[in-house]
């Protein structure tokens, strides 16, 4: 018996002795069970859930829908935008013809010279490089179009 006692002693040594109670009594954890939803309340998710997703599907069939409006709308105004351009096109065409011309110049009093007519002979201007840049090549282009509006 005294054995006995001494190895109870020598089990509850110490930090053991605390560290054992505090085992014991410490408060047990126990798993809470988990809350199950009654029926009604799952219908009911489940029907929002269903009413959801059939309001988002008819939010995006108005849209697609709206978005078809506005192409429709767009495509006419562009086929409108062609039309006109080409009523433009036509006008500045028909006010640059030479009679056009001849008559405005008659109204203002200045001289034209008449428009130089390709005839396949060299002409006395010097020839453009194939190597000038494309501004040289502009600016001379430019320069013979003054010498035959303007009289020497």
């Amino acid at each position: 018996m005294i054995n006995q006692q001494e190895n109870e002693y020598v089990l509850y040594k110490e930090g053991n002795l605390a560290r054992t109670w505090e085992k014991k009594l410490r408060p047990k954890m126990t798993p809470r069970p988990r809350r199950k939803f009654n029926g009604l309340a799952h219908t009911i998710l489940w029907i929002m859930g269903v009413w959801a997703v059939g309001m988002g599907a008819s939010l995006l069939a108005v849209h697609v829908l709206v978005m078809g409006y506005q192409v429709d709308a767009l495509s006419s105004q562009y086929t409108d935008l062609t039309r006109q351009n080409q009523v433009l096109a036509a006008t500045v065409t028909q006010l640059s013809s030479p009679q056009v011309l001849a008559a405005d110049s008659q109204k203002y009093h200045v001289a034209l010279k008449s428009p130089m007519i390709h005839t396949g002979i060299h002409s006395a201007a010097p020839a453009v490089a194939k190597s000038t840049p494309w501004y040289g090549r502009v600016s001379q282009w430019i320069l013979a179009l003054r010498q035959a509006l303007v009289a020497k």
